[in-house]
């Protein structure tokens, strides 16, 4: 059994197959805008997401922010 991952902002328009309606243009996985923009790595190096991802991993955050 396979699973995937459907955005739901992802329709028809006309003759286009992949359309966004969160912003009204053509399909773009990662674009900004897009709700998986920085969320993790894309195959193609790229792609926008992949830079925004890279900085949200290097901060340094504290797992207790209130100290032990």
């Amino acid at each position: 059994m396979g699973s995937g991952w459907g955005c739901q902002y992802q329709t028809k328009n006309g003759e286009i197959k992949d359309w966004c309606r969160l912003l009204s243009k053509e399909c773009s996985p990662g674009c900004k805008g897009c709700v998986l923009y920085g969320s993790g790595l894309f195959s193609l190096s790229s792609n926008p997401s992949n830079k925004a991802f890279e900085r949200r991993k290097r901060k340094n955050r504290v797992d207790n922010p209130l100290g032990s």
